[in-house]
């Protein structure tokens, strides 16, 4: 009898190859053996396959009521066609004869049945676990008490003691009382729950920063206690500093109409460190390192350029009212040891891709849309690959190398026009990569601890 395959596409493959996805969106393309379907079920527009012995460990010892799940996937059908969708699945896995590989293809929109709607990254989910979750909860697995106690700080579980951050100010180390300028009390105004501990609090700086509590709170994009930049101001951070790959995130909230955009988040004293996205441009992610002076990197992410999933923020709609648009934001920045850099969104999806861009290069990805987009391009872009004619320097445009220094929480350098004014809930720094899955998975956690509640 011919095998048969799977073949599932959710988008272009972004940096390098990946084995895990917890939460069914960090791999790109994966086949599968169809003989190793175990069962198939449906749910409301959805059909979902589980496969036996597709995952990377077979044999695990686990805590007492933990388990890793079995690799499965999801795909979107039409309505009331899910009986439809399994019973051609089940037809095409048995026939010996026929087509040999069974595709569905977010990128081109296309499937081989009817029934599928295959139209977009979110019609496809494909789960391969690698972390263990407990079977009564169905959540990931904390561990023993003690591994709990370790690795949960402000109510995220980091999953593991590497994975832990260095800096982390949160809404449970904040000045505690309402209404507080933080810029000009005496005392640790945001204190550091992270690995750093007090070197890294935080106290001074410039303008008003404002703590507001959970009762105000939620009027400001968050559920916890957070704090309210006024334009022109900054905190200042102890210096730290990072040379290689890292993961930074944060939660932050939109207090007006929709109609604003995000300013400077982060950055040093001087300006070259800055991040993460610009005063007056919605969807623009944009970083710069320390000792780099050409222009920062600038990438939109309402496109799928480079393999990215289209993300707008902020939210543009002009209703104020709690669930009827987005008013908290999410976001984890990572770069690897290759110093690519990838974005998260709330939904752990990576919104913008960059690839590695140093003072070693010898060549630059550049990507040209066409006004025309034709099926061979895939309907919106060609990316190219151009050698560069001139000696990479400090003052090149685009890098994505240096290091990561930071001094400012809400601005960087003297640009304070262009400053953050907004809502912080929580600001963190990874001495480390945590990769797609963990980032990914991070992400998410946070936007459900912040979003504001109906």
């Amino acid at each position: 009898m011919t095998r048969k395959f799977f073949l599932f596409r959710r988008s272009d493959p972004v940096g390098p190859a990946k084995r895990f996805s917890e939460n069914g969106i960090d791999i790109p393309i994966l086949g599968i053996p169809a003989d190793q379907m175990a069962f198939i079920t449906a749910g409301s527009g959805e059909v979902n396959i589980t496969f036996n012995g597709a995952g990377m460990y077979e044999e695990n010892e686990l805590f007492v009521g933990d388990s890793i799940e079995k690799t499965n996937i999801t795909i979107s059908c039409k309505k009331g066609e899910e009986v439809e969708l399994i019973e051609k699945i089940m037809l095409f896995t048995s026939n010996p004869e026929g087509r040999v590989i069974m595709k569905f293809d977010a990128v081109d929109k296309k499937a081989i049945f009817n029934n599928a709607v295959i139209s977009s990254v979110s019609n496809i989910t494909t789960k391969i676990k690698s972390q263990p979750i407990e079977r009564v909860t169905q959540k990931i697995s904390t561990g023993d008490p003690a591994a709990r106690f370790r690795n949960i700080i402000g109510e995220i579980n980091f999953g593991s003691r590497d994975n832990r951050p260095f800096i982390d100010y949160n809404h449970q180390s904040m000045y505690p009382i309402d209404n507080t300028d933080m810029v000009a009390t005496a005392a640790a105004a945001w204190k550091n729950a992270g690995t750093g501990g007090a070197t890294y609090n935080l106290s001074g700086g410039s303008g008003a920063v404002t703590t507001q509590t959970e009762a105000t709170a939620a009027t400001v994009g968050v559920s916890k206690v957070c704090a309210q930049f006024a334009l022109n101001s900054f905190l200042n951070v102890p210096d730290l500093t990072i040379e290689d790959d890292y993961t930074i995130y944060f939660a932050i909230g939109d207090p007006g109409v929709g109609t604003g955009s995000f300013g400077v988040l982060f950055g040093d004293d001087d300006g070259e460190t800055l991040g993460f996205s610009r005063e007056g441009y919605n969807s623009l992610f944009t970083m710069r390192h320390d000792g780099l002076e050409g222009k920062p990197f600038e990438v939109d992410t309402n496109t799928d350029e480079n393999g990215s999933v289209r993300y707008a923020f902020p939210d543009k709609s002009r209703t104020t009212e709690i669930g009827s648009r987005q008013f908290c934001y999410t976001f984890v920045i990572r770069r690897d040891k290759d110093f690519n850099v990838y974005l998260h969104n709330h939904e752990g999806e990576i919104v913008a891709f960059v690839p590695a861009f140093t003072e070693k290069s010898t060549s630059k990805t550049v990507t040209k849309f066409k006004s025309k987009p034709t099926k061979k391009s895939k309907g919106i872009y060609d990316k190219t690959t151009t050698p560069i004619t001139s000696k990479v320097t400090a003052g090149t445009s685009g890098r994505t190398d240096g290091n990561l220094f930071l001094q400012r929480l809400g601005t960087a350098g003297a640009n304070t026009t262009s400053s953050f004014a907004g809502t912080l809930a929580r600001f963190g720094v990874i001495k480390r990569d945590i990769g797609d899955s963990g980032a990914s998975q991070l992400a998410k956690d946070l936007y459900e601890l912040y979003k504001p509640s109906l």
